[in-house]
């Protein structure tokens, strides 16, 4: 009976012993040291939108205001949206077909943007893409516009431009930017307040917009296609 209970004891304690040893493994184990499996991270721009769909001659959920022509047409052997300036202030807007959480979908909005000025208008433009809130970007509350840098102007008669707006969240007292340009924010009132008002409206916008105007003929015509949300891999 004795020998039974230091046996029991006996295997009792190695069991504890091993399992230490387990346990102690991961935690004497130095990065140099393992031996990890690391998934590599692969970036992905995920198609949202290209229009290919569409049917041509439609606007689908794209309004104009005081534009001369929205719709669907083929280019360059693919379908985009086509937006023609019309007297006065020209804005195309959709608030029905872009998720109101931009900031979920990804790190960044790629978009293609195709300009032609007409004569007497700005040969460049710093237009990028708008968003909005309430029902339309006139009668907004807020309205935030990514504004190109001075390397990435949309350029007149040139092939379909790729610009990449960034959805990041504001911090600090500055608005999101990157090498392609910035957010600004209307109305701007301080840093403070700016940044707050973006984060909520990135992740709670009602639509998107573009702006049309780059001079006072009414003569300007814009291409968009090829909206992709991307997939950015984490700094390490």
């Amino acid at each position: 009976m004795k020998n039974r209970d230091l046996k029991s004891r006996f295997f009792a304690e190695l069991k504890l012993v091993l399992l230490a040893l387990i346990l102690s493994i991961p935690l004497s184990c130095s990065d140099e040291g393992c031996d990890y499996d690391v998934i590599p991270c692969t970036e992905s721009c995920d198609v949202f939108e290209d229009f290919e769909d569409k049917i041509l001659g439609t606007q689908g959920n794209w309004i104009g205001i005081t534009t001369n022509n929205v719709e669907f047409q083929t280019r360059g052997g693919s379908q985009v949206l086509y937006v023609q300036d019309g007297s006065g202030g020209t804005i195309a807007y959709n608030g029905v077909d872009f998720p109101s959480d931009l900031n979920a979908q990804g790190c960044e909005l790629n978009l293609d943007i195709e300009y032609l000025s007409g004569g007497s208008n700005g040969n460049t433009t710093d237009n990028g893409i708008g968003v909005y809130s309430d029902t339309d970007p006139l009668s907004a509350a807020v309205r935030a516009f990514f504004v190109l840098n001075a390397s990435n102007l949309i350029v007149s008669g040139n092939a379909p431009t790729t610009i990449q707006v960034p959805l990041d969240l504001a911090s600090g007292v500055v608005l999101p930017s990157n090498s392609f340009g910035t957010w600004v924010i209307s109305p701007s009132t301080t840093p403070a307040a700016d940044v707050a008002s973006f984060n909520t409206l990135i992740q709670n916008a009602q639509g998107v917009y573009f702006a049309i105007d780059e001079g006072s003929n009414p003569a300007e015509q814009w291409w968009f296609d090829n909206f992709c949300f991307k997939q950015c891999c984490p700094i390490q």
